[in-house]
């Protein structure tokens, strides 16, 4: 019979689990840098929450950083890639975030976020039409209803959307004599 207390154990890795905390950061110090020459009123929310988010990563880096040294860890990625189900989905999840992203311009957020969630709901497993388009259709409508519908925000609207929707009124300007 073996003593598990004499086996080695696994050091757990920690690389994978340093990404979304490095890209974080980065994006805050992006943010920061970007907004610098702007009112401070302006970038006030950003800044208490940027920092807030960049003091939390530190505190996660220190962390990872007593587990590696003391041998419990290291910073090899783990299984994030290996070539398996759960990798392929993500792999796949990301690309179509791509897409979305590329072509937002000219699908437009809503038609483009109703096609997205599909296929993302897709490849995670779900087969039924109904749950598919229904759950599309209304988290789409309403993303609509409340970001460009109620908070008049400029995101892209699309091709499609501007070719069925009627023309702003002209501006005429009369001369006056």
């Amino acid at each position: 019979m073996s003593n598990p207390e004499s086996e080695p154990q696994a050091r757990a890795a920690l690389g994978a689990d340093l990404i979304i905390p490095l890209l974080a950061c980065s994006l805050t110090i992006y943010y920061l840098v970007s907004t610098a020459e702007l009112v401070w009123e302006a970038r006030a929310t950003g800044t208490v929450i940027g920092l807030t988010l960049i003091a939390l990563c530190i505190a996660l880096f220190v962390k990872f950083g007593l587990r590696i040294a003391s041998g419990r860890a290291d910073f090899s990625t783990g299984d994030l890639f290996k070539d398996n189900e759960f990798n392929r989905q993500r792999l796949g999840l990301a690309a179509m975030m791509m897409v979305y992203i590329v072509t937002i311009t000219w699908v437009g957020a809503t038609i483009g976020l109703f096609f997205l969630l599909i296929g993302c709901m897709w490849l995670l497993g779900v087969r039924r039409i109904r749950t598919l388009v229904g759950i599309a259709l209304v988290a789409a409508v309403l993303v609509h209803l409340a970001l460009i519908t109620l908070l008049d925000s400029k995101l892209p609207r699309g091709w499609i959307v501007d070719q069925f929707s009627p023309a702003p009124p002209s501006v005429t300007t009369s001369k006056k004599k």
